[in-house]
C-alpha cells in the first residue's frame, strides 16, 4: 500500500475546498489509492478584512471534515493567527 502525507490544498471558499477535495479524492480512487477521511483536516484562515459569509462543513463524501487551528506541515506548525 502506497501512502502520501502532507498535502495542502488551498481555496478561497468552503465551497471551493470542497470541490477540490471531490477532485483530489476522484483522482487518488481512480489510481486505486485511499484518501483518508480520518486524518484529513482543514484550517480556516482570514487574510483581509473580507469574510467568507458561507456557513457549513467542509466533506469529503458524506463525511465532516474536522477543523483545526493548528497543524504541522513539513515540520513547522501552522496555526490561526489570534483575532
Amino acid at each position: 500500500m502506497l501512502f502520501a502525507d502532507d498535502i495542502v490544498l488551498i481555496e478561497k471558499t468552503k465551497e471551493g475546498a470542497k470541490a477540490k477535495l471531490e477532485l483530489w479524492r476522484n483522482a487518488l480512487e481512480s489510481k486505486g489509492l485511499h484518501l483518508s477521511r480520518s486524518k484529513t483536516e482543514y484550517m480556516e484562515c482570514t487574510f483581509s478584512q473580507e469574510r467568507n459569509t458561507y456557513i457549513g462543513d467542509v466533506t469529503i463524501g458524506d463525511q465532516i471534515v474536522k477543523k483545526s487551528e493548528r497543524f504541522r506541515y513539513l515540520g513547522s506548525i501552522i496555526q490561526m493567527m489570534a483575532k
